[in-house]
């Protein structure tokens, strides 16, 4: 998208950058079955996951972390915040396969001069999306570039967009670091990968997917040459493949 780079500034990307490369440096890896590395104590735990999530009262109840995180409330906790991102992949309405409203999207950003109406259009857009979709990471990115647009980098709707996508990707890097198999990003669906590269101003050149031991799924990212000398980024995608699986009753 024409204006994605423009707003991934110096400070964004090297927030984004810390919280990927540095945040899971101290975090445990252990594996919790042997035979089997890629599965490690960070692996988001689904079942604990839906019980505290459903549970009025709990710190962790979907609609107050919902609540709050559409507040852009940056005292959510990287704990909460996992239990969030995660959780929503537990509700009933969980479809990481769906339709998103790209082209409208693209419609209103691809102009050489946007004007003031095709950033609200955008705006709407957005936010329509977000309604069904909240954790998002490309559409918050998405987000975060629209209210920039829009009412200034100064404004509390532009600050509030960018803790959002901050937020989200500390959920994301409590999981891993993206490096390996063993240590892979947990997302909850295929769209939050390339929103965590758009993030780095990553551009995958290759896409495999890869089976794992105790039935993991895993997207592997070929990347094209980047300043981190990164060569691949990995991802674990089980919990959509399992939502997959499902759809079509295997």
């Amino acid at each position: 998208m024409r204006y994605l780079k423009s707003i991934v500034t110096v400070a964004f990307l090297s927030m984004a950058v810390l919280l990927v490369f540095d945040s899971c440096s101290t975090s445990k890896k252990t594996a919790i079955r042997k035979g089997d590395a890629s599965i490690t104590a960070n692996t988001p735990d689904y079942k604990r996951i839906k019980k505290e999530i459903n549970t009025k009262g709990s710190e962790f109840y979907y609609p107050e972390l919902l609540r709050r995180f559409e507040a852009a409330d940056t005292t959510l906790t990287v704990e909460q915040l996992h239990y969030f991102y995660y959780g929503t992949a537990t509700r009933s309405d969980y479809s990481p396969y769906k339709t998103s409203n790209y082209d409208a999207l693209h419609k209103a950003l691809e102009k050489e001069n946007p004007e003031e109406k095709d950033w609200k259009e955008a705006a709407q857009v957005i936010d329509e999306q977000l309604k069904t979709d909240p954790t998002n990471i490309r559409f918050h990115l998405y987000k975060h570039i629209v209210y920039d647009n829009l009412y200034g980098p100064d404004s509390e709707k532009t600050f509030d967009a960018y803790n959002q996508v901050v937020m989200l990707l500390s959920a994301v890097t409590s999981t891993g670091d993206g490096r390996s198999k063993e240590t892979a990003f947990h997302v909850i669906s295929v769209t939050d990968e390339y929103g965590i590269m758009d993030v780095l101003g990553l551009r995958p050149k290759m896409q495999s997917l890869v089976q794992g031991d105790y039935g993991q799924s895993y997207d592997v990212m070929e990347l094209e040459e980047n300043e981190y000398g990164l060569e691949s980024m990995y991802f674990n995608i089980t919990v959509s493949m399992q939502a997959l699986d499902k759809m079509f009753g295997f």
